[in-house]
């Protein structure tokens, strides 16, 4: 069995067990589940984002540490090393590739698409929020959960290398407050996850459509809230 290292108030290393239980993926009962970064270390590393923070869209109980490097959830051993370390493999090559193809591919889109569902359904539930119902969790090991729909812009001048946004069905201030989507950016890429209807501004990665799609093509936004706040739903309502 793996043991995790954990530090105490006073800075020393103590020994702990992970905690046996169901893991949402693979619906494995009575596994270990070990603490599984939202955002991999490599990723952070690779962008330097190990102090980007997100808590102006967090609940004050889930912002004590509201760095995006130390979002973590909890999976099985298997689910870690298995689907989802392959998902950031593709990931990784589909995106910071030195040479990669000008148009995306289907095959990329997919894993565009399943990684950034993941991610911010992840996101989502560390905010104790729900984008995906846990019931459709294991979809995602090896396809897209139904009713999803992704979205996919690049953002002007960054002020940050790593971000994300939520998207509410009403103001994010009242209790009754629905999260219809989260934006998760990646240096100036943009991946929109919702069941809204539509993605706009954003190119629609998911459901797969026929039209051609390029690297060099996709929209541009100038925040994140234009895919998540207001104005997107004023854009959907009164196209132009």
């Amino acid at each position: 069995m793996s043991i995790e290292m954990d530090r105490t108030q006073w800075g020393q290393r103590v020994m702990r067990s992970p905690a046996l239980g169901r893991c949402r993926f693979c619906l494995s009962e009575d596994v270990a589940l070990t603490r599984e970064h939202v955002f991999a270390r490599w990723l952070v590393e690779r962008l330097r984002a190990f102090r980007a923070t997100r808590a102006a869209q967090l609940p004050a109980d889930a912002a004590a540490d509201a760095r995006l490097a130390r979002l973590v959830t909890m999976v099985c051993g298997a689910c870690n090393a298995g689907w989802m370390s392959g998902l950031e493999v593709s990931f990784r090559q589909a995106v910071f590739a030195r040479s990669r193809p000008d148009h995306l591919a289907e095959p990329t889109r997919r894993t565009l698409s399943r990684w950034f569902t993941k991610t911010a359904m992840l996101v989502a539930h560390s905010a104790n929020k729900e984008l995906v119902p846990e019931e459709q969790w294991p979809d995602l090991t090896d396809t897209m959960p139904d009713g999803m729909r992704v979205g996919l812009a690049r953002l002007r001048r960054p002020r940050q290398p790593l971000d994300l946004e939520f998207g509410y069905e009403e103001s994010a201030g009242t209790e009754s407050a629905r999260l219809t989507g989260v934006a998760v950016q990646v240096d100036d890429l943009v991946g929109l996850v919702t069941r809204r209807s539509s993605v706009t501004p954003a190119t629609t990665l998911w459901p797969l459509r026929s039209h051609t799609l390029r690297w060099t093509t996709l929209p541009v936004v100038s925040r994140l809230s234009d895919l998540t706040g207001d104005g997107a739903i004023a854009r959907r309502h009164n196209p132009t």
